[in-house]
């Protein structure tokens, strides 16, 4: 993960966002050698993402019986 000023990132915001955006790779800014902020890459959840991390689901109770009762008996 790349440190850097945050002069340094203002000059050049622009050439260290396609950077981010091209390696993926985070960096961080800093103020007064402080790290202040941490500019990551986007990554949107999909179902595709959770792929292969649940291996195992046990399910506790009877899937068929309603938990919270009869939908029509809500008031809204």
């Amino acid at each position: 993960m790349a440190m850097l000023g945050k002069r340094n990132f203002l000059l050049h915001a622009s050439k260290y966002l396609k950077k981010v955006e091209e390696t993926g790779e985070a960096i961080t800014i800093t103020h007064q050698n402080q790290p202040r902020l941490k500019i990551v890459p986007f990554k949107p959840k999909t179902i595709k993402d959770l792929r292969g991390a649940i291996t195992h689901l046990r399910v506790k109770g009877d899937l068929n019986k309603p938990i919270l009762g009869d939908f029509d008996s809500w008031s809204f």
